[in-house]
This record gives structure tokens, sequence and C-alpha cells, in this order.
């Protein structure tokens, strides 16, 4: 991790973000930090202490069973928001957050601050936004499919514009699986039929009844 002391990226990163829409309080002490792949962003930003804002980059947060096994809860690119959840029970984070391609993020250290925003209407409204997104993404992942296979067509579907895969590194972080798992499955769909390679990294979905473009 390595503060970016450069106030005017600071403030040209919260403009191009709308950072300070936020909040209704205003001259707030606002930091500026670079990650690197590999490194945990919350070993040094613990959401329960900041609340910080990814503006570029790629992260993806796991959780730590209790016997010691690691799985992927999310996984997100350039703009996302951390800390809402602890905001809310005042508890530290269990989960881990890993820097998967160098990221950039603006934090805001709570110990200045909290009594603050604990009375402010503008901030208070976006957190509760926050959540309620975080738990939607949530509720509809209970429902999702089980099967790899049907998580790639489920995403393929729902997720991807036009239903065209673009990006398998990228896709693997969103499923989440390996990278050769997923070729594996794209080219068991590729022989029945159900997709097709329109270039590298590009798979579309075609009508898995007709074989034709949806």
């Amino acid at each position: 991790m390595k503060k970016e002391n450069d106030p005017a990226k600071l403030e040209r990163l919260k403009k191009k973000y709308q950072i300070e829409d936020y909040f209704s309080v205003r001259d707030l002490p606002f930091e500026l930090y670079r990650f690197e792949k590999g490194e945990y962003l919350n070993n040094e930003l613990d959401p329960a202490d900041w609340l910080t804002f990814v503006v570029s980059g790629t992260i993806r947060i796991l959780n730590v069973r209790d016997d010691g096994s690691v799985y992927q809860i999310a996984a997100g690119d350039d703009f996302s928001f951390l800390g809402d959840i602890e905001f809310g029970i005042g508890e530290a984070s269990p989960y881990l957050v890993e820097v998967v391609r160098r990221t950039t993020c603006i934090s805001l250290p709570l110990k200045q601050c909290r009594q603050q925003l604990e009375n402010d209407p503008v901030f208070l409204k976006n957190m509760l936004k926050s959540v309620a997104v975080k738990m939607q993404a949530v509720t509809a992942g209970i429902s999702e499919p089980r099967t790899l296979k049907e998580k790639v067509l489920y995403y393929m579907r729902e997720e991807c514009p036009d239903m065209t895969l673009t990006g398998v590194e990228k896709a693997s972080l969103s499923l989440p699986c390996s990278k050769r798992q997923l070729l594996r499955i794209l080219r068991t769909l590729q022989e029945e039929g159900i997709v097709i390679k329109t270039g590298k990294g590009k798979y579309r979905l075609l009508n898995e009844k007709t074989g034709r473009a949806e």
C-alpha cells in the first residue's frame, strides 16, 4: 500500500466520481491510497475504521470458513464502496478484500468524523441505499443456478451486454471459478451448439433451442 500525497489528483478523482455528493458535511479529511496486486486492502484500511471508495482497479471479497477454506463472495471492477455495512453494525469486517489489479482508493478515516456522519442525513440515506443494493445482490444469488455450467449460462444471459461474454479472466472472477474451468465450460457449450466464439476472449450465447443468436 502507498499513500499518495497528490492533492490535485485527489480533487480530480473526487470530482470525477462525485464523492462529495455522498455527504452534506464538507471539508472531510479524504486520503488517497494505491494498492498493488496481491495485497489485502482491509489489512491496511479496515472497513470498521475507514470508508473507502475504490475508484479504479479490481478487487474481490473473500470469506474464510471455520475450516480455513476460502470462497469468493463478490468481485468488482473500478468504482465500488466499502465500509457501509461495518459503519452500520459498528464491528470489524469478517471478510478479506484482495486486490486483483492495481487499485486506487479514496478513503475517509472514521475516527475523525464518525460523529458528524452519524448526524448527516445525506450520508445515512446513501449508506442505506448501498446496503440495500448489496442485500439485493445476495438475495438474487440465493436463487441462482448451482452448477458451474448453469452459472455460466445465467451470467451470459443476465449480466453480459448482448449476451456476449467479453474477457475470460474478468468473467472467471465474477462467477467465481478459475480461468481454466471457465474455458472448459465454454468449450463444452460450443460443442453443444449453445455458444459461439466471436473473437479472442469473446463468446456469444445462442438460443438454446434453435441454435440461433438471441
